[in-house]
């Protein structure tokens, strides 16, 4: 039986008389690509908000790696090793490529504001290790030769793509992707499926919040649903796909 990465057991968020998201359960197993899908407004960002910290739940227990990590804050949870993107790209349009990802990077690092200030030595390696982990993850994801371009200046495909680099360079154990192929075209949606699917292929265990259901039936390998923060479905592809239930919630009760 496989490793479960992250858990959440009867995960409940309230915001005053508003249920958001109400008794969701799910298992995340090592290696694999876990989704969760639902119509708009079925709580699924709310979700990964729990997970990430940002939100603390109302009732309800998250575990990562056998960890209770309920009510933890959000660097905590980084730290212990979960990376997240997010449904609108937040990447430091300023910035190069590579300083994106060395600022990915710096959530691991020892180094305090005083050795910054000062250059001290540990200052100095450690700065050094992180442009050359930085580049070594541009490499790997197909984002070198744009190392010194602007975030601005580069496609939207490949923003959303810089946008995970960075989250690689916290060293995840686990990577949340909230809605990452948002807004693009489909040559830029396959390129992304084709990547994630290299991303489970290097070991990374993937959490998937995503509209388009081509590509959520083409690389999940469990599927979990959800309608106005309701669990409704779990399953295979073919399972969801076929769930009454499922086809109710994104078409209506006539189809």
């Amino acid at each position: 039986m496989s490793e479960i990465v992250l858990s959440g057991k009867g995960v409940t968020q309230r915001f005053g008389g508003l249920t958001a998201v109400q008794d969701v359960t799910f298992e995340v197993p090592k290696g694999e690509i876990v989704s969760i899908i639902g119509p708009n407004g079925a709580g699924k960002s709310t979700l990964f908000n729990c997970v990430t910290g940002i939100y603390t739940p109302t009732e309800g227990q998250i575990f990562f790696l056998g960890q209770e990590i309920t009510g933890k804050k959000v660097h905590e949870i980084s730290a212990l090793g979960i990376g997240r993107t997010f449904q609108n790209i937040r990447l430091f349009s300023e910035m190069t490529a590579l300083e994106n990802v060395i600022v990915g990077s710096h959530a691991k690092a020892k180094s305090g504001i005083a050795d910054a200030l000062l250059h001290t030595p540990r200052y100095r390696r450690e700065e050094e290790e992180a442009v050359k982990k930085a580049e070594e993850i541009l490499k790997l994801t197909g984002l070198y030769e744009y190392r010194y371009h602007y975030a601005t200046a580069l496609s939207y495909g490949l923003q959303r793509r810089l946008e995970i680099a960075r989250a690689l360079a916290s060293d995840p154990v686990l990577l949340l992707l909230d809605e990452p192929a948002a807004g693009m075209n489909e040559q830029e949606t396959h390129s992304l499926t084709e990547f994630i699917r290299e991303l489970k292929g290097m070991g990374y265990t993937i959490l998937l919040i995503e509209h388009d259901m081509k590509l959520i039936m083409n690389i999940s390998d469990y599927i979990y649903v959800l309608d106005r923060g309701i669990p409704i479905a779990e399953g295979t592809a073919d399972e969801v796909r076929q769930n009454p239930l499922v086809i109710e919630a994104y078409l209506g009760k006539e189809a």
